[in-house]
């Protein structure tokens, strides 16, 4: 697996945070879109969860149309 590229940050709330990275693995480009989360108590650098969904980037043109259907307010698939 490659070291991921870090494109995006978006705050979710108080102590998580979204990233969006690429990266490569097995030979296959893909996007990470994964929940890190500050230790209560801890003022370090947030820690990668288990939660969030990595695909292959072959797929981000389905995934951006959804997110734009949600953000207009979505229709049924």
């Amino acid at each position: 697996m490659s070291a991921p590229s870090l494109i995006a940050t978006v705050k979710k709330n108080n102590v998580e945070e979204v990233r969006v990275s690429l990266t490569t693995f097995n030979g296959f480009d893909l996007v990470d879109i994964r929940t890190f989360a500050r230790l209560i108590g801890t003022h370090g650098e947030p820690m990668p969860t288990k939660r969030g969904v990595c695909l292959g980037r072959d797929r981000l043109p389905e995934l951006i149309q959804a997110l734009i259907q949600a953000q207009e307010g979505g229709t049924s698939c």
